[in-house]
């Protein structure tokens, strides 16, 4: 079997390495057609693996490995969706009560669960969301736009929106609010004070700042007083890229230094060296791994993507003895195949057009 290694931009430096091709959320999203027909090693968490599925024609889509346990992927699956009881969980529900309020247009964060992307208007990644809600407001400039995603994102679309739009709603869901856990972590004060020494080193105006919009408050409210880059992980790759500053603090998750570094040797760059834990939990030994198992007798199992709620997931056990079982019930599975419901798909791929 040819296979090709996909890595998302937050996968560690080492996982990046071993990968043929490198790509943030978006990327993967708008480049999917490449990839029709052919067999993908996807190392990130699995709702990226379930878009670059549902994106692209007759792919078949491996993971290296999957902690499953009743029909939900532990491992790895974004904090945002469920994190150790930190994080609420956006579920169809969400959109049921979006519905109820009768906005314009009802759009999902990319993180979100595959079945509930399919029940919305359109998926946004933050920064594509201005292009929906510029549309609306030409024609209603006091438009409503329900946003069902990350708490930070939302509420820099909201402050953003409100600059060009002031009459224009934008409504957060799910109310309690979801964050990324590894963003909300950063220590603003450390990293204010990393600015401050770098500014006073370089000078203010020779220092790049950027970061991502899912960041806590503190830190939006510091990007916005110095002008920072807001954006996704392919455009806070690129924005360095293209800069003359030679220095830069990225306040982010720590594969994007590593993406950059294997792009530039040119620049000086500063982070909070931030960990995504599910991003971390596919490690270089078990890409290998992968590889053989699936270049010697195929899958150990494939994982089915079947209902629109949880639990989403029927397991398909193919080689059992590659399995290792855990006390709780769970089990851990290498070189995993991913298959989705044909319903399920389309709807998704009709949301996941949006970005397109």
């Amino acid at each position: 079997m040819k296979l090709i290694t996909m890595s998302h931009n937050y996968q560690t430096g080492a996982v990046q390495k071993i990968s043929d091709v490198v790509l943030g959320t978006s990327g993967i999203i708008k480049n999917a057609e490449r990839y029709n027909g052919k067999n993908v090693l996807f190392c990130g968490v699995i709702y990226m693996a379930e878009d670059l599925y549902t994106m692209a024609d007759d792919v078949r889509v491996f993971i290296p490995e999957i902690t499953v346990k009743g029909g939900e992927v532990l491992r790895p699956r974004c904090p945002m969706i469920a994190y150790q009881g930190r994080s609420s969980i956006i579920t169809m529900r969400d959109v049921k009560k979006a519905r109820k309020l009768k906005p314009d247009i009802i759009l999902s964060y990319i993180n979100t669960p595959l079945s509930i992307k399919g029940e919305t208007d359109g998926v946004y990644n933050g920064t594509s969301a201005f292009e929906s809600i510029d549309k609306i407001a030409e024609t209603n400039k006091r438009g409503i736009a329900v946003l069902i995603g990350d708490v930070n994102v939302n509420a820099w679309i909201t402050v953003k929106t409100a600059q060009n739009h002031p009459e224009f709603t934008i409504i957060s869901m799910p109310a309690d609010g979801v964050y990324c856990p590894p963003h909300i972590d950063i220590d603003s004060k450390e990293f204010i004070s990393t600015w401050e020494e770098l500014a006073k080193a370089h000078g203010e105006k020779n220092v790049g700042l950027e970061m991502h919009p899912e960041v806590n408050s503190d830190l939006r409210s510091f990007g916005f007083e110095k002008n920072a880059y807001f954006g996704g992980t392919d455009g806070l790759v690129k924005e360095p890229l293209g800069s003359d500053k030679k220095v830069w603090l990225i306040g982010t998750v720590e594969g994007i230094i590593d993406r950059i570094k294997t792009l530039t040797n040119q620049k000086e760059l500063h982070s909070p060296c931030i960990i995504c834990p599910p991003m971390a939990y596919t490690t270089t030994s078990k890409v290998e791994r992968a590889r053989e198992i699936l270049e010697n007798g195929g899958p150990t199992a494939t994982i089915y993507y079947r209902h629109p709620e949880e639990p989403y997931y029927d397991v398909e056990i193919h080689r059992e003895e590659l399995i290792t079982k855990r006390g709780d019930g769970g089990m851990r599975i290498p070189a995993v195949e991913l298959a989705i419901d044909d319903e399920i798909k389309e709807k998704g791929r009709k949301a996941l057009s949006v970005l397109l």
